[in-house]
C-alpha cells in the first residue's frame, strides 16, 4: 500500500536526506538495515509487528497510560501554551481580538490531527494520535522492533558508521473499547546515522535522523550523534535539535515545494494540511535562515477560509521563545496564496495580513521535558 507521504517520499534530491540514505517506504515491504559489515547488520526484527494496548490515548494517569507516555512531552504540548495570547483586561489593544481568532483557528485545525480537546488548551489534559503514542512506545523500549532500530543507531555512532534502518510496519490496536469501535493504527519509522557534519541545506554536526509516518502524515526529527552516546544511549525520551510534522502532508512536497505525484489515494482533491517546525538552540531552516528557539505553525489549504478578513489560503502562527516578554512574541501571517515549501526560494516576506501579539505564558521554555 502506498501512502500519500511515501508515494515519493525519499527519492527527493534534498541534500540532507541523500546523504542521510533515507530510502524506502512501502508499508507493505520488509524492514532492513545495512548489508554485511555496516553498523546495522545484525539487527533484525519481525516485522509487520502487531502491538496491543488498552487505550490509545494519553493523559495525566500515568498508571493507566501506555508505557512511556508523558503528556508533557506530546508534540503540541508548549507551543499550545505559548501561543495562547495575553489578556488586559485594562489596556485592551486592538490586536488582542485578532489574536485569540488566530488561536481559537489553530486549536481547532489542531485537533482534528492530534485529538486534544479544544476547551481545554492551552493546559490540554488528553491526546489521542499515532505520533504521540509511538514517541511514547519508542522511549518505553517495550516495543521490540523499535528498541532494535535505536540500537542499530547507537551501534553506529559507537563505530562513528553511516547507517539506516527502518521499521516498515507496526499495526497498534486497542483492547478496551467494544470491538467495533476498536481502532488499529499503523505506524513505521525510517532511522539513519549520519557521522559527517552536514553543510546543505544548513549545517548541522554528525546526528541521526528519523522519519515516523502513518499513512497521511509524517513527523521528520533531527538529533545530534552524541544523544545516542554513553551508558543507556537508546532509552528514554530524546529531545529533538529539529523538528518538521506535516499532517495531510506529502513528505517531499512539504520540503522540496514539488508539485503533486498525482499518485496519492485521495480522490477529493487536496485536503487542508499543517506543517509544524521546532527548532531548538543553533539552528536554521532548509532556507539557511536563523531560525534557533522558535515553533511555526503552518496552515494551508486550496479552498481557504475567511476568517481573517480576506481568503486566506495560508496561515502561520510563529513562537519565538527566546523574546520572553516581548509584546512581539508572537506573530501571525496570512495570505491568499497556499504556504510555499519549507525549502522553496518563495517565503511569505510581504503577506497581505500581518500582526503580532504577547503570550500569555511568555516564560514557556521550547523543551519537552
Amino acid at each position: 500500500m502506498k501512502t500519500r507521504l511515501c508515494s515519493r517520499a525519499y527519492a527527493a534530491p534534498l541534500a540532507v536526506l541523500l546523504t542521510l540514505g533515507l530510502t524506502g517506504c512501502d508499508l507493505d515491504s520488509s524492514s532492513s538495515g545495512g548489508g554485511p559489515g555496516s553498523c546495522t547488520d545484525g539487527f533484525t526484527f519481525e516485522d509487520p509487528s502487531e502491538v496491543q494496548y488498552g487505550s490509545l490515548t494519553i493523559d495525566r494517569d500515568q498508571n493507566t497510560n501506555p508505557a512511556g507516555a508523558d503528556l508533557e512531552k506530546t508534540l503540541f504540548r508548549k507551543f499550545a501554551r505559548i501561543a495562547k495570547p495575553a489578556v488586559d483586561t485594562k489596556n485592551k489593544t486592538k490586536n488582542e481580538t485578532k489574536a485569540k481568532n488566530a488561536y481559537d483557528f489553530f486549536k481547532k485545525e489542531t485537533e482534528k490531527f492530534i485529538g486534544f480537546n479544544k476547551d481545554n488548551l492551552p493546559d490540554y489534559h488528553q491526546v489521542k494520535n499515532g505520533f504521540d503514542l509511538l514517541e511514547a512506545m519508542i522511549a518505553s523500549g517495550n516495543v521490540a522492533p523499535l528498541q532494535t532500530a535505536r540500537d542499530a543507531m547507537a551501534n553506529c555512532v559507537r563505530e562513528e558508521a553511516p547507517g539506516s534502518i527502518r521499521v516498515n510496519t507496526l499495526n497498534v490496536t486497542e483492547t478496551e473499547p467494544p470491538e467495533e469501535d476498536r481502532e488499529t493504527w499503523e505506524l513505521g519509522v525510517n532511522y539513519a546515522h549520519n557521522p559527517e557534519p552536514l553543510t546543505d541545506p544548513t549545517p548541522f554536526g554528525p546526528n541521526v535522523a528519523r522519519v515516523a509516518f502513518t499513512p497521511e502524515s509524517f513527523v521528520f526529527t533531527l538529533y545530534p550523534s552524541e544523544a545516542f552516546e554513553g551508558i543507556g544511549p537508546s532509552s528514554g525520551f530524546k529531545q529533538p535539535r529539529k523538528l518538521i510534522a506535516g499532517f495531510n502532508a506529502d513528505f517531499e512536497e512539504t520540503v522540496n515545494e514539488e508539485e503533486s505525484s498525482g499518485d496519492s489515494e485521495n480522490d477529493e482533491g487536496d485536503p487542508d494540511s499543517v506543517i509544524f517546525e521546532s527548532f531548538l538552540d543553533n539552528t536554521q531552516d532548509d532556507r539557511g535562515e536563523d531560525r534557533s528557539q522558535t515553533d511555526r505553525w503552518s496552515w494551508s489549504s486550496e479552498e481557504g477560509t475567511e476568517a481573517f478578513g480576506i481568503t486566506a489560503r495560508c496561515i502561520r502562527i510563529t513562537a519565538f521563545y527566546a523574546k520572553d516578554g516581548d509584546d512581539n512574541q508572537i506573530s501571525v501571517e496570512a495570505d491568499s496564496q497556499t504556504c510555499p515549501g519549507i525549502s522553496s526560494a518563495s517565503t511569505l516576506e510581504d503577506p497581505e495580513k500581518s500582526f503580532s501579539y504577547k503570550s500569555a505564558d511568555p516564560a514557556v521554555e521550547q523543551v519537552r521535558n
